[in-house]
């Protein structure tokens, strides 16, 4: 029986090294393994559907299927973050505890991506802390930084257009 050839992009983890390296091969499947860096495979799958498999931007995921896109997600979940380790504070700001972030400016590189949305809402059901109470802005080193009006939820990418 012919084995079913995919195609999947990851990022490299110890968890999906053995897929990579062919220490465990799935039964009845060629599989060809891609490594790329998060950025450039969510853009790759998200706008030109690139892969038969894909690590791929849950909040990309959600906007794309509420727009009737024909994605199935499977709950593999290879990036295993917490993500309270992504929230940096300017030592002279004078934050002490995530409530003391009302008012004040926090930025990442964009506003829709899933690490920020996470994190959003954490600050939201843990520390009371809503998403209007700051000021937000979105770019990134060398990067135009803009800042985003979030009293309207941000632009979703068109229909495979996606990065």
């Amino acid at each position: 029986m012919a084995r079913l050839k995919l195609t999947m992009a990851c990022a490299e983890y110890d968890r999906t090294r053995p897929l990579m390296d062919g220490t465990v091969k799935p039964e009845g499947v060629e599989l060809n393994w891609i490594v790329l860096g998060w950025e450039e495979m969510f853009y790759r799958m998200g706008r030109f559907r690139e892969f038969d498999v894909s690590e791929f931007s849950f909040s990309t995921y959600t906007a794309l299927k509420s727009r009737g896109e024909d994605l199935v997600a499977i709950p593999v979940f290879p990036s295993r973050m917490v993500r309270h380790s992504c929230i940096y504070v300017h030592t002279g700001s004078g934050i002490q505890k995530p409530e003391d972030l009302r008012g004040k400016r926090a930025g990442g590189p964009k506003f829709h991506m899933t690490a920020a949305v996470w994190i959003r809402g954490m600050l939201q059901d843990e520390y009371g802390v809503k998403p209007q109470d700051l000021l937000w802005f979105e770019g990134g080193e060398a990067a135009h930084v803009k800042e985003v009006d979030h009293t309207l939820p941000p632009p979703a990418c068109a229909s495979r257009s996606c990065p």
